[in-house]
């Protein structure tokens, strides 16, 4: 096949790609691809990321002029006196940038409205001075935070050009960067997953698969000539065919961090790399797989050609994982398991019409399952269902999948246990062929210090400690969230027990389904249920009727202050930086006397003190009187830096009878 047809079918993949994001997500898809180019791109007062006017930008083969209609441009930067952004920048040099390109599920069926943009930005750091790599980086920080005010995720990776060919990179730019734990799995995810978005293109597309390192080293060089192509007009990320077993243990620790955040994404990453590890020397990578179907299709079978509109990086993945899974002799086999993880990937960003309102919607019948969406997401859930219907990757209880919305507390623990428990077979698995692979007497590729920051992400999540709350192993939280919770309190052997159940109008009727959770301690009960994702600010409280010694005021003033005081900790986002100091509280909210005891002097005042620290971590503390309350605080403020002065501690007293005398307690 000449070259100029495999460029042809690559850009006709990279298009289909983008037009399976705007079909996705036409606003998120115009900001990914348009929005933020212009902004690597220019350097401009007045907009988002300029902070130095020698701040490096530009992107080689780029006109900002096309890219962003003016229309599009004042309907983002209505405020901006930016003007000719047609040039990068105020000086004459070339754009740094040679190459930007997305990462990960966009443009893929696993995309969904909750997902990021992870950006690899292919440069030459010897291009630029220290500085200006730091001025760069900090462009790229503030962009994200930008970002992140519009409700668009996005993540930058600086990535050097020689680095990524010698496959030793590191990045500049992202604190989710995974270190020493990945280096050729990551570059593969970029070369089977990418969509080009600005800048040259990776030369790699042009090579054919199966090459060894000196093959591919020659055929590149010969390529100008033998083909009549400018080399300028490509980048070389290197040589890639196999990974070395020396790979995988970092990569297991990477995907178990990945998966406190986004566990159904990380079960399809961990069954890779399980596919990779069996009983194979070589461990051939999918981008292979990916690049034959896109460039090389000449190599396969007719019957395993497919057209562009169908090559779908995560589709095709699953569709793999799946019967490496049929295959295997164990009982229950994971195939389907495979097959409904996919499937509530795709389901993340699905609500139910009535969710959110004052009527939720009625539990559907199987066959009006996606009449409960909203039109355009029931549309979008249809196309997915019959696109992964004709590719046998729907899971076998598709019904019970739809009715996800509806599903029981105990269903959505039980799914999430399921995960876990997966994750955790998985990885004793792998280890065992990790054991055997350090009994030949080599060594993992990770470094000591990024097992000591991935450890301690997974101990913070599974790790049991005195006062801590614990997490529970459920499906993201995100998912876990409850539209409705009822309170009940009830004398149990003389002693007060607190309930959180789901309300008995969502259609279920079995209070063993009903039951979220018991506790002897009602603040303990509801910031196990904010940490955990179960109780946001879109859950509607309720007490039963047997409850009324409970102020259901109260207990809802103080969930508002508890939410706005710990947002939801996301595990991937506790910097590197951080995990490797000692622990140190970074938030705290003291409930005063909450259940408005007779204030006798200082003594007898019930007092819980809730902390977060910066391993993500949530503890609770009570305190019998005002005496250790200020003890604590003491702490908090000479070991911590917490206090009201700095910001960082909030006080919640319910309104009460004696409330100025508390107050005056408090004071003294």
């Amino acid at each position: 096949m000449p070259v100029k047809d495999r460029l042809d079918r690559y850009l006709a993949y990279n298009r289909s790609r983008i037009v399976k994001a705007v079909q996705s997500n036409e606003e998120k898809a115009v900001f990914f691809f348009k929005v933020v180019p212009l902004l690597l791109h220019v350097n401009r007062p007045g907009l988002p990321g300029y902070s130095d006017p020698f701040c490096p930008c530009g992107i080689v083969r780029f006109n900002p002029s096309q890219a962003l209609p003016p229309a599009t441009f004042h309907h983002y930067f209505p405020q901006s006196l930016a003007e000719n952004i047609s040039d990068s920048a105020s000086s004459n040099q070339p754009p740094p940038i040679q190459s930007v390109k997305t990462i990960g599920s966009i443009g893929t069926i696993a995309q969904t409205e909750k997902s990021d943009c992870d950006y690899w930005i292919s440069l030459r750091f010897a291009d630029l001075t220290e500085q200006g790599l730091t001025l760069l980086g900090q462009k790229c920080k503030a962009i994200e935070e930008w970002a992140m005010g519009l409700g668009h995720e996005i993540h930058f990776f600086l990535m050097d050009l020689d680095q990524t060919r010698d496959n030793s990179f590191t990045s500049r730019a992202d604190e989710e960067s995974a270190g020493s734990a990945l280096k050729l799995l990551l570059k593969d995810e970029l070369f089977r997953t990418h969509i080009l978005v600005a800048g040259k293109m990776p030369v790699w597309w042009l090579c054919p698969p199966g090459l060894s390192e000196a093959e591919y080293q020659s055929f590149v060089q010969a390529l100008p000539e033998k083909e009549k192509i400018n080399m300028e007009s490509f980048i070389d990320l290197g040589y890639i065919s196999n990974l070395p077993k020396s790979e995988i243990f970092g990569a297991c620790l990477w995907q178990m961090n990945k998966a406190l955040d986004s566990p159904f994404k990380s079960v399809l990453k961990f069954a890779y790399l399980e596919l990779l590890m069996n009983d194979q020397q070589t461990l051939n990578l999918f981008s292979d797989r990916i690049k034959q179907l896109v460039t090389f299709p000449e190599q396969l079978k007719s019957e395993d050609r497919l057209p562009i509109d169908d090559i779908d990086p995560y589709l095709l993945l699953a569709k793999e994982l799946v019967a490496f899974y049929q295959r295997e002799e164990t009982h229950p086999k994971r195939d389907d398991f495979i097959r409904a993880c996919l499937f509530m990937k795709t389901l993340e960003d699905f609500k139910p019409q009535g969710e959110g309102g004052d009527v939720p919607a009625p539990p559907p019948t199987p066959s009006t399952a996606t009449t409960i969406l909203h039109p355009q997401q029931s549309q979008r859930l249809q196309a997915i269902t019959a696109r992964m219907g004709r590719w046998d990757l729907l899971p076998q209880d598709v019904k019970h999948y739809l009715n996800f919305p509806f599903w029981s507390y105990q269903d959505r623990l039980s799914a999430g246990a399921r995960v876990h428990q997966y994750l955790g077979d998985t990885y004793q698995r792998l280890s065992g062929y990790l054991q055997s692979f350090s009994q030949e007497g080599r060594k993992q590729t990770i470094n000591e210090e990024d097992i000591a920051i991935l450890g301690r992400k997974l101990s913070t999540f599974y790790a049991k400690k005195p006062h801590k709350i614990e997490y529970i192993p459920s499906l993201s939280r995100q998912m876990m969230s409850q539209a409705d919770i009822t309170l009940r309190l009830a004398l149990i052997d003389g002693k007060d027990s607190y309930f959180a159940s789901q309300t008995e109008g969502n259609g279920l009727s079995d209070f063993k389904q009903l039951m979220i959770k018991r506790e002897s301690h009602l603040i303990r009960l509801l910031t196990w249920l904010v940490a955990n994702g179960i109780l946001t600010s879109k859950t509607r409280l309720r007490l039963s009727p047997q409850s009324n010694r409970l102020n259901l005021d109260d207990v809802k003033q103080l969930v508002r202050t508890m939410l706005t005081t710990f947002p939801l900790i996301q595990f991937t986002h506790i910097s590197a930086n951080e995990l490797l100091k000692s622990e140190t509280v970074i938030q705290a909210l003291a409930v005063i006397n909450f259940a408005k005891a007779p204030v006798r002097g200082a003594k007898n005042i019930p007092i819980t003190i809730i902390s977060t620290n910066s391993y993500g971590e949530y503890f609770l503390h009570d305190y019998e009187n005002i005496a250790l309350y200020k003890a604590a605080l003491r702490t908090l403020l000479t070991k911590h830096g917490v206090s009201r002065w700095q910001k960082n501690l909030t006080v919640f007293i319910p309104p009460q009878a004696e409330q100025h005398a508390l107050q005056a307690l408090l004071d003294q």
